[in-house]
């Protein structure tokens, strides 16, 4: 199965868990939603943070915000996924899990999927550009693609 298959823009098949949000998370799902890639920041110094949480790992400040990323990074590792743990995957392995820093979120990394691309084709350092993976009206996931030429590097 592909994403063709799946219809435009998608990658996985309806019957994939939905994530949870809590009280910290929130404002990620949101942005989210609305096809806008961001991060916490602490608003005490600045550090950044993902998955979010309710406190500054660095000045332990309660306070945040979110800070709108560009959309682009870099594959920072990848594992292709070659057996379906759960029943609704099978007909979409192999696929990638990776690790991706996105460009302007001052170090932190992301977990998602690299799409769009035979997966012995992806490489650490990859520039990748994020797509988005509407599951609902209010949710959408991100996923990244290698970047289209003309993106930036």
């Amino acid at each position: 199965m592909s994403a063709a298959d799946l219809g435009a823009g998608r990658w996985f098949p309806d019957e994939m868990p939905s994530p949870a949000a809590n009280a910290e998370t929130v404002g990620w799902w949101e942005a989210a939603a609305q096809h806008r890639l961001v991060v916490q920041r602490c608003s005490q110094c600045g550090a950044t943070r993902h998955p979010p949480g309710p406190v500054c790992p660095v000045c332990r400040s309660l306070a945040s915000e979110w800070a709108e990323l560009p959309g682009t990074g870099r594959v920072y590792t990848y594992t292709i996924v070659r057996q379906a743990f759960l029943p609704a995957l099978a007909d979409v392995i192999p696929y990638v899990v990776a690790v991706v820093e996105p460009d302007g979120a001052g170090g932190t990394r992301m977990v998602t999927n690299v799409v769009d691309i035979d997966p012995e084709e992806v490489e650490i350092g990859m520039p990748v550009e994020v797509v988005w993976e509407d599951i609902g009206p209010e949710l959408a996931l991100p996923r990244f693609r290698p970047r289209t030429t003309g993106a930036g590097t």
